[in-house]
């Protein structure tokens, strides 16, 4: 069962860490140069996640993401357009402040892959959390531009579940010991 509990663990802290320094050592290691002009679906995209925070949700979730989708930030997954645009809503409710940079972006045939820089801010049962995370973000687009499939891999137990009380001292225990 400890070992399960390890492997499982491991995978699930691959994709980055929350210490900024860490990120930041990340993402000059990987500094490129990047095209001035943003793919326009792409753009859509990351101008839903800069501006979560303001009243915008359901119109800018109908301009980005098809009525029929697969959507899983590692958090949730939904099959529709109305849970995305209420799960979405809720976010909102609950972060005090999100932004998402695009780092780079990489594209084969109906497949895009945008790597980012999250910056999050949060309180949950009281604790204030400023949390900066990495990912990448797997899309496709249908004939319309619309997302159908979106498919998060990023650390969500250093971007989330690592800042809720409790559980994210069990997280920070059994990370200390693997060390």
């Amino acid at each position: 069962m400890r070992v399960m509990l390890i492997v499982v663990f491991l995978f699930i802290t691959a994709c980055s860490s929350n210490k900024s320094s860490t990120i930041n050592k990340y993402l000059d290691l990987i500094a490129t140069e990047q095209e001035t002009e943003m793919d326009p679906r792409v753009a859509n995209f990351a101008d839903l996640y800069n501006h979560l925070n303001h009243n915008h949700v359901a119109n800018q979730v109908t301009k980005t993401y098809a009525e029929s989708l697969y959507f899983n930030d590692t958090l949730v997954t939904i099959d529709n357009r109305e849970e995305l645009i209420k799960y979405l809503e809720q976010t909102q409710q609950e972060v005090e402040s999100m932004s998402l940079e695009v780092i780079q972006v990489f594209s084969k045939d109906e497949d895009v892959f945008v790597q980012w820089k999250m910056q999050t801010e949060f309180t949950i049962m009281g604790k204030h959390s400023n949390v900066n995370s990495i990912g990448i973000s797997h899309l496709r687009f249908n004939e319309e531009g619309k997302i159908i499939l979106h498919q998060d891999y990023w650390d969500s137990t250093n971007g989330f579940f690592q800042h809720i009380p409790v559980i994210g001292g069990l997280i920070l225990w059994v990370k200390n010991r693997l060390h």
